[in-house]
C-alpha cells in the first residue's frame, strides 16, 4: 500500500459523494434590526448580517486553533470581500426590518487575505455524510416523519459546512429499510442500504434524547467504511430542549468540520508541478478525466506533455501536499497512484475495468 492509498485510509471515515456546496458561502443568517426608519434598519441590518456572515466563513475555512490569528473582523472592508448578497423573507415595518441572508464571499480574495495572516485555509469541502438524527423522548425513539430535532438539523447551513451533511427523504422507502432502533444501534446491513440509496459512504447517527428533567443529551455516532467514532454532549442550560439542540448542532457540525481541516487545511499558495501519466480507453474517457481535473480545486493548471490515443502524459500545477491532491482528485472520481515507473492518473470507472 503505497502513500496515496494510506491517506485515503486514513480519510475513509470523511469520504463521501460529490457535494455542491460552498464554503465560501454562508446562508441562513437571520436579521432584525430596529431603527428611526426602515430605510435605517435595512442598511444596518444588511450591513450586521454581512459581518456575521463573514466572522462564520472565516472560522468555517480555518482551524480552530488558528482562530486568534485571523484579522479583526472591524478592521476589514466587508461589502468588497462579498461577491452575491442573496436576501429572503423580508419583513418591515415603520421602524424594523427583518430578513434572511444568504452571502457569497470572493474565493479569491478571501483566501489571499487569510493566508496573509499565514492561517492555514480548507477550501475544498469534504464529500457528504448521510445524516439521520434520533430524536427520544416521552415519546420515545423517532426517526422518520416530522420532530424539532430533524428541523433543527433541516434549519442549520449544513450544505455549505467543510464537511457536509445530507439528510434523507425521510419516506416510505426510508422507513421500510431501517427504523429508529435500527439507526440508534447502526445495524451495519441496513446503513448500508440506506447509504447505497444515497450514494454516500458514510453515516452520522445524531442522537438526541430529551429527557424530563430538561436536560439535552446528544450523542453522534460516526459509521465510517473502516472506522467508526462518536461525539457525546450534555446541556443543562434550563433553556427549552429545542434551543440546546441548536447549540448542540452547531458544536457537531463544528467539531465535523474540524476533523476534515486536520488533513484538508493548506497554508500556501505556492504550486508545485506533479508528473503524471494518465490513461484512458478513449477519447471521451480523456474528455471526462480533463473535465474532473478541472474541477479539482486544489489543481491550478493542467498542461498535456504527451498525448496519445489510450494514455497521455501530463503536469498537474497544484497546491498543497501530494496526499491532499489525491484526496482531492479522489473526490471527483480520479484514482492518483504511485508505481515504480511514476504517478499515474485513470478514472474511478476505468481503475475498476483494469
Amino acid at each position: 500500500m503505497n502513500f496515496i492509498r494510506l491517506f485515503f485510509a486514513f480519510t475513509l471515515l470523511f469520504a463521501m459523494p460529490v457535494y455542491a456546496g460552498n464554503v465560501f458561502q454562508v446562508d441562513r443568517i437571520k436579521v432584525d434590526v430596529s431603527a428611526t426608519s426602515t430605510t435605517l434598519a435595512r442598511t444596518s441590518a444588511l450591513a450586521q448580517g454581512q459581518v456575521r456572515a463573514l466572522d462564520k466563513a472565516m472560522r468555517r475555512l480555518v482551524k480552530q486553533e488558528e482562530w486568534d490569528l485571523i484579522p479583526d473582523i472591524r478592521t476589514l472592508d466587508v461589502e468588497n470581500l462579498v461577491e452575491v448578497l442573496r436576501i429572503s423573507d423580508e419583513k418591515t415595518g415603520p421602524t424594523r426590518y427583518l430578513a434572511t441572508l444568504s452571502v457569497q464571499f470572493k474565493p479569491g480574495p478571501l483566501r489571499d487575505l487569510l493566508r496573509s495572516y499565514g492561517v492555514a485555509v480548507t477550501e475544498v469541502q469534504n464529500k457528504p455524510a448521510l445524516l439521520l438524527p434520533v430524536l427520544e423522548d416521552l415519546q420515545g425513539l423517532q426517526a422518520w416523519g416530522e420532530h424539532w430535532w430533524q428541523q433543527s438539523w433541516r434549519d442549520y447551513d449544513i450544505d455549505n459546512n467543510p464537511a457536509p451533511l445530507l439528510l434523507p427523504l425521510g419516506d416510505l422507502d426510508d422507513s421500510l429499510i431501517a427504523n429508529a432502533e435500527d439507526i440508534l444501534i447502526g445495524d451495519p446491513a441496513k446503513l448500508q442500504r440506506l447509504n447505497d440509496r444515497y450514494g454516500t459512504q458514510s453515516v452520522v447517527v445524531a442522537h438526541a434524547l430529551a429527557d424530563v428533567d430538561g436536560q439535552l443529551g446528544v450523542t453522534a455516532y460516526i459509521f465510517g467504511l473502516e472506522d467508526s467514532d462518536v461525539i457525546v454532549r450534555t446541556y443543562r442550560t434550563g433553556e427549552p430542549h429545542e434551543d440546546m439542540g441548536r447549540v448542540a448542532i452547531d458544536e457537531i457540525a463544528s467539531a465535523l468540520a474540524e476533523r476534515w481541516k486536520l488533513v484538508a487545511a493548506v497554508k500556501s499558495d505556492e504550486q508545485q508541478i506533479l508528473r503524471v501519466r494518465a490513461d484512458y480507453p478513449g477519447l471521451k474517457d480523456w474528455t471526462r478525466l480533463l473535465a474532473r481535473l478541472d474541477e479539482a480545486k486544489l489543481v491550478r493548471d493542467v498542461t498535456i506533455v504527451e498525448l496519445a490515443k489510450n494514455y497521455a502524459y501530463i503536469d498537474l500545477a497544484y497546491i498543497g501536499s501530494v496526499a491532499q491532491l489525491g484526496g482531492n482528485l479522489g473526490q471527483r472520481g480520479l484514482v492518483l497512484d504511485e508505481k515504480e515507473a511514476g504517478w499515474t492518473m485513470t478514472t474511478e470507472e476505468s481503475a475498476v475495468l483494469q
